[in-house]
């Protein structure tokens, strides 16, 4: 299936799931209601129900959220509903990675500055045995700028929308060194292959 087609199923699949949600959460009351049930263990019951709607609802909108923008060098991305905005300059970007497929898929991306983003983590030895394959694109990159000190961030909401984010990455990133499974899920952002 062709990446556009997928988003565009899976926005349909969110909004069913956000119509089934909201008429459970405003039928089970009203039915209780008209069937005049006294029983304080029920409506108790009912009560932890419409918590548990609200927070299914909450965290499948933090799931789905990304919003990006890349403009003037500058890559800005919001993942999430409780995480603040990222700012990565472009040509400081030397590696992206991506691990795992479809909705799961993480991005993982290597900059050499620190640029107004709290998320951007220094590399260590647990990020280098987590991630093998990206870790030999880092050892290669390192080689070449050895005084350089490199930082990590993992995109891991967003869902499908990450491809576009990838396709955008690869657009603008030019200086930076992709890795192949990165390659492969360009390939899908570009709809060369199918998901």
């Amino acid at each position: 299936m062709k990446i556009l087609k997928a988003l565009k199923k899976e926005s349909r699949r969110i909004k069913q799931f956000y119509a089934l949600m909201i008429s459970l959460f405003i039928l089970l009351p009203l039915i209780a209601f008209l069937a005049q049930i006294d029983s304080i263990f029920l409506w108790g019951y009912l009560g932890l129900l419409e918590v548990l709607i609200i927070l299914a609802c909450i965290n499948k909108l933090n799931y789905h959220r990304l919003k990006f923008e890349c403009s003037n060098n500058k890559l800005k991305f919001k993942s999430g509903l409780f995480f603040r905005e990222s700012v990565i300059i472009c040509d400081k970007v030397m590696v992206v990675h991506t691990d795992k497929e479809k909705e799961d898929m993480d991005i993982i991306l290597i900059a050499t500055m620190k640029f107004r983003n709290k998320y951007l983590k220094p590399i260590n030895k647990s990020f280098l045995r987590r991630y093998p394959e990206a870790a030999e694109e880092y050892i290669k990159v390192k080689k070449i700028n050895p005084e350089e000190n490199y930082y990590f961030q993992v995109i891991r909401r967003g869902a499908l929308k990450k491809y576009t984010l990838l396709n955008t990455i690869f657009s603008n990133c030019v200086k930076a060194s992709y890795t192949s499974s990165a390659i492969e899920n360009i390939k899908i952002a570009r709809e060369q292959i199918e998901l």
